[in-house]
């Protein structure tokens, strides 16, 4: 099919899909109803068939003066979408980028208390797979783009609201469109996924972190063999049981912490804000030199409130998350097989942590293997990782950065507002290789709940928050491009 024809019954199929959805209450605003349209599109990756998204988006830009284009991947379905509002009174600036994925993890519906692709209010929360990453930030992101276009008000440069595909996994995210399409996306600055703000306070928020640098993320392999017979005759060199045993070790393995110059900032800044014992902990572990003080204080945190956070911000990660093995009850199975994630502090390279996980499971024949993306090698996959350890984090003294701490006290008085380490990943590498300051924020105040349900059961936004959000995202982008 021709890619003009693909797309244009792209463009019926979610003219259709969002005909049969459940209407919108009378009573949601704007940015909630563009959120409920985004989780009724199922673009759970893989496949992703994120250009639903992307044809979604465009039928609410074009008519607002945004040039949209819709920028397909090799693999059917998946794509990325460009919409540039123009400057109407250019001063020679490079344009603002929003960047936002449309793709979301899968879901395991039994454990779902909702459906959760229909976008169910209950409460204060909108539920259902990608409210809070990311369709909920992409709704936010567009709809402060949208009331930038009606305003009409001068605009000194271009903005561009890039809606991505593959950030969750796959081959065609941004840095093969990067490598593709850079002139479409390249820019001055750039606000993304990222920093969380946590509600609390007087406000409304306790505390804004803005990313200013993000953790890597690079899975492995496990793989084992050993002799199929049948399991009334289980044996020592059975593959599974090695796989287990390797993965017990890895569980029950710990990293030593290590303070990430961002990350003690971020954690200086957290101090501020929590319980008195915390914050105890947490300026004492900014300033330590004792290795063992260090590990002390990192496992008393771990084991309080936002403990699995704190964990990721002072820690490399090592957690199994897919096993397979086996067919058959009654075989016993000759080879076994698990991915392992790695999650990478700022400065790390990939060889040293694969060699330490293999010192940690301590079994030769578990063979500990990185996965790779497309076609890559693994050579070429490490070496990869070991460039993006060199990036530095984004400057805070930027204009950009300064609007972003201000609208932030603004929308939420009494917030403390700091630099943050993001604990997990996003697809901003190809901007902060290229040197691009690069934001990140979730726009809307959370909570413990709320965290623990992203890439989880029932995942859900605050709707006021989401308002809230896209109110101080919307002051953001007057100031940035005004």
């Amino acid at each position: 099919m021709h890619r003009r024809t693909r797309l244009a019954a792209l463009a019926v199929a979610v003219t259709a899909f969002m005909g049969s959805a459940q209407p919108a209450h009378a009573q949601n605003s704007e940015v909630v109803t563009l959120l409920q349209d985004l989780v009724r599109i199922n673009t759970s990756n893989p496949p992703g068939n994120e250009a639903l998204v992307a044809e979604l988006l465009r039928t609410r830009l074009e008519p607002l003066g945004f040039q949209v284009e819709i920028v397909p991947t090799p693999t059917t379905g998946k794509a990325h979408l460009i919409a540039r509002l123009p400057a109407t009174a250019p001063d020679g600036r490079k344009a603002l980028l929003l960047a936002g994925h449309e793709d979301v993890v899968g879901v395991e519906r039994a454990l779902w208390t909702v459906d959760p692709f229909a976008a169910v209010i209950q409460g204060d929360r909108l539920f259902g797979r990608g409210a809070l990453d990311f369709k909920g930030g992409l709704a936010a992101f567009t709809v402060a783009a949208m009331r930038l276009a009606r305003e009409g008000a001068p605009r000194t440069r271009d903005l561009i609201l890039l809606a991505e595909a593959d950030e969750e996994g796959g081959s065609y995210g941004t840095t093969w469109l990067a490598e593709n399409h850079w002139a479409k996306i390249d820019a001055s600055e750039s606000i993304n996924e990222g920093g969380w703000i946590f509600e609390g306070g007087s406000g409304g928020a306790r505390l804004m972190g803005i990313t200013t640098i993000d953790k890597n993320s690079l899975s492995v392999t496990f793989r084992t063999r050993g002799t199929s017979t049948h399991s009334s005759r289980p044996l020592p060199d059975s593959a599974l049981r090695r796989l287990v045993r390797a993965l017990d070790r890895v569980e029950r393995y710990d990293t030593a912490p290590k303070i990430d110059p961002t990350a003690r900032k971020y954690l200086r800044a957290w101090a501020r804000t929590a319980n008195v014992q915390t914050a105890r902990r947490l300026r004492a572990i900014t300033t330590t030199r004792n290795p063992a003080e260090r590990r002390r204080l990192a496992n008393q945190l771990r084991d309080g409130q936002w403990g699995e956070l704190f964990d990721g911000l002072l820690r490399n990660i090592f957690v199994p998350t897919i096993v397979e093995s086996g067919f058959r009850a009654n075989v016993l199975p000759g080879t076994a097989e698990a991915t392992v994630n790695m999650r990478m502090l700022p400065g790390q390279k990939p060889r040293p942590l694969i060699r330490e996980l293999r010192r940690a499971v301590n079994d030769p024949k578990v063979q500990i293997t990185p996965i790779v993306s497309g076609d890559a090698t693994v050579k070429e996959t490490l070496d990869a990782f070991d460039k993006r350890a060199g990036q530095a984090p984004t400057s805070t003294d930027t204009d950009l950065y300064r609007t972003l701490a201000r609208e932030g006290r603004r929308q939420w008085p009494g917030a403390v507002v700091t630099p943050a380490l993001f604990e997990a990943g996003t697809d901003a590498t190809p901007w902060r290789q290229r040197g691009i300051p690069v934001y990140g924020v979730y726009p809307y105040p959370i909570s413990h709940a709320d965290l623990m349900a992203m890439h989880g059961n029932d995942e859900r936004v605050p709707i006021k928050g989401l308002e809230q959000g896209t109110d101080m995202l919307t002051r953001v982008l007057r100031a940035a491009v005004g």
